[in-house]
């Protein structure tokens, strides 16, 4: 069973296992799609930062599993800091 990225008008792309490259500290949501991607994707970006000098904003860059849920799917990919309230609600569980 898949899970859709997906807004009120348009699917984007179906994936298996959900995952989300986002920023911690303000909640800034990169990028969602399937899990090797988003691997790669965190390596990418964090490697960038790192490269320029900013370590403190690549540690800042976290990739985490969503929720095998659709509507939780849903809210990270269209409300704003979403993800940052659903990082901060599994780091308390």
């Amino acid at each position: 069973m898949g899970f859709l990225l997906r807004d009120s008008k348009k699917v984007y792309r179906e994936v298996e296992e959900p995952y989300a490259v986002f920023h911690k500290g303000c909640g800034t949501l990169f990028r969602i799609g399937e899990k090797i991607e988003m691997e790669s994707y965190f390596d990418s970006v964090t490697n960038r930062y790192r490269a320029f000098g900013f370590h403190g904003e690549a540690d800042e860059i976290t990739l985490m599993e969503l929720p095998k849920d659709q509507e939780e799917i849903d809210r990270v990919f269209g409300i704003v800091d979403y993800i940052g309230r659903l990082y901060q609600k599994q780091m308390t569980n």
